[in-house]
């Protein structure tokens, strides 16, 4: 009853196989949504926001806005 019979040894290897495959597809699709979340993070941050820069009167300093600019000079 314990013995290895054929029927046995080749669900086994059915199991086995549908297991494996299962989690390399897992792992292919976590893989691919990674990707995809990298890629999208990365054009968040690469888009560079350019500001213009004004220059200061009285010490000829560049600055985004005199409002919030201090002269040490």
């Amino acid at each position: 009853m314990l013995g290895f019979s054929l029927p046995k040894l080749l669900i086994l290897i059915a199991v086995i196989a549908v297991v494996w495959y299962g989690f390399k597809a897992a792992g292919r699709i976590n893989r691919n949504r990674q990707k995809e979340s990298n890629t999208a993070a990365r054009k968040e941050t690469s888009e560079i926001v350019a500001k213009d820069m004004v220059q200061c009167p009285k010490c000829e300093a560049y600055c985004t806005s005199l409002d919030s600019h201090t002269c040490n000079a």
